[in-house]
């Protein structure tokens, strides 16, 4: 009888991904054979498929070996992320440390790191030592080019480009303004300290650009003032009291996102604590190199320069009508912007954002070929000049889209934060009812919008159409949201009272 060897973990995944091209897989004798393995094995790894993809230990591995603390794993290995994101030196010494602290805080008072342990910790999370030659850019960029040429390929293969995403988040002070450009000609133009209120904004689309799913908007406050009424926005919309990406609101928002699909993605991710590696149904987590995001992320690579370039320039128009309207100048008008204003330009700013420009940023990310001579567009609006009384140059533009640039977007977390996180896998702070200072100061409690100024509010519109030559065809558009509102906005049922006065 023949002798059975078992299969590493990267000849599981070989095997599966094979099974998946057989064009007949309902008869699982006849795929065993064609496989050239017992059907016994392939049943088993057909139950385990799940496990065995997101499995980030070594590919040469034969099983999969548990941790003796799977917390004390879980917390050192999120504490690695975070630290060699900084690009902070790391040994052995450093690593059982760390590990041990991490352990008392989290009450494993009999655990102790060994030897043993840690080396078995490397390998389940696939970490080597390895002595950097040159400069560290170039570390950078060879490790770059590593991940294009070996993890790139087998992913490009298995999804194809409608099926492959990427998700990155940015910061953004939805407030400021830029400097010296928000006053009239010939106006003394008075310094002021800068708004930095802020919020995050995450994007995520397809390789292809015929997906963009709906912004992710981080705000500091669970329900904001000038929330009050609202039912819907065009963006999911997460708290946290700094703002920030955390463990948990990424875990939610991929978690609902994968209970809507009915096929298998990949979802390309840069390696930071704010982005866990947990398994998924339909997305598969495929996280890049640490410090080669610059470099290979596409979304980096002039999507959010484009997202905010969009942005701003629509608030430029809404500063520049508002002080031709005489409704004060720039910064005052600035600092009134509410988070649900935010919120409405970010999901605008995103959908002006072209299927080129993103093509583009994936070609120039390295993930798609490029011919020699192929000039990458990003598809970005002209900056105005000089318009209705208000200076400004491209510099001073570029300087504006530039003023959040490297805002963080997600926390770096002590050793007691990283320990809470793991116990109790929650958010810290983001039930906390806290309010946005800027928030507070300017905007006004939301009054809800009545049915009557509704529906004079389309009347509006329909005289500004047959007034303005943009086509008959509006009037039909108005004619359905009228029809929709007066559905979902029923009238106020009259009280007695009401009628005693008229009579």
């Amino acid at each position: 009888m023949a002798s059975r060897s078992a299969l590493s973990i990267s000849e599981k995944k070989s095997v599966l991904a094979n099974y998946d091209k057989l064009p007949e897989k309902t008869n699982q004798r006849l795929a065993a054979q064609q496989l050239g393995i017992p059907q016994s094995t392939l049943n088993k790894l057909l139950k385990s498929r799940n496990e065995i993809s997101y499995c980030t230990e070594s590919q040469n591995r034969k099983r999969k070996r548990e941790s003796k603390s799977k917390a004390t794993d879980e917390a050192l290995f999120m504490w690695f992320k975070q630290a060699s994101a900084m690009n902070a030196p790391i040994n052995r010494s450093i690593l059982m440390t760390k590990a041990n602290d991490l352990a008392k805080k989290m009450g494993e008072i009999n655990f102790n790191a060994t030897d043993g342990w840690l080396t078995r910790w490397k390998d389940r999370h696939d970490i080597v030592y390895k002595k950097l030659h040159g400069e560290k850019q170039d570390a950078v960029a060879s490790g770059a080019d590593s991940w294009i040429k070996t993890t790139w390929p087998t992913v490009l293969n298995k999804y194809g480009p409608e099926n492959i995403f990427n998700l990155d988040e940015t910061g953004l002070y939805y407030r400021v303004t830029p400097d010296y450009c928000m006053v009239l000609k010939n106006t003394p133009a008075s310094a002021g300290k800068k708004n930095k209120a802020r919020i995050t904004v995450a994007l995520t689309c397809n390789m292809t650009g015929t997906v963009k799913k709906k912004p992710i908007v981080i705000g500091k406050s669970k329900q904001p003032r000038c929330f009050k009424g609202v039912k819907n926005l065009p963006v999911d919309y997460f708290s946290n009291i700094n703002a920030w990406m955390t463990s948990f609101i990424f875990e939610s928002y991929l978690r609902k996102w994968d209970s809507t699909l009915d096929h298998k993605i990949a979802l390309i991710l840069d390696n930071c604590t704010a982005h866990p590696n947990f398994s998924l149904k339909n997305i598969e987590l495929v996280f890049l190199l640490p410090n080669t995001m610059s470099l290979i992320q596409p979304i980096d690579q002039g999507i959010i320069k484009a997202f905010k370039t969009f942005y701003r320039s629509d608030m430029r128009s809404q500063i520049i009508d508002a002080i031709d309207d005489g409704q004060g100048n720039g910064n005052d008008i600035a600092k009134n912007m509410t988070v649900p204003q935010a919120i409405h330009m970010s999901h605008n700013a995103w959908m002006k954002v072209t299927t080129s420009c993103i093509v583009n940023c994936f070609k120039k990310s390295g993930m798609v070929p490029i011919t020699t001579n192929e000039a990458l567009e990003l598809d970005l609006p002209d900056v105005p000049v000089d318009i209705s009384g208000l200076q400004i140059d491209k510099e001073t533009f570029n300087e504006w889209l530039d003023v959040d640039k490297d805002l963080p977007v997600f926390q770096v977390m002590n050793d007691d934060e990283i320990a809470a996180e793991i116990v109790s896998h929650k958010e810290q702070g983001n039930d906390v009812e806290v309010h946005d200072e800027d928030e507070v100061e300017y905007a006004e409690d939301r009054v809800p919008v009545t049915r009557s100024e509704v529906f004079n509010a389309i009347n509006t519109l329909r005289r500004a159409i047959e007034e303005h030559d943009i086509g008959t065809n509006y009037f039909d558009t108005l004619n359905n949201l009228e029809h929709i509102m007066m559905v979902s906005i029923p009238k106020k049922q009259e009280q007695i009272t009401d009628f005693l006065k008229r009579t």
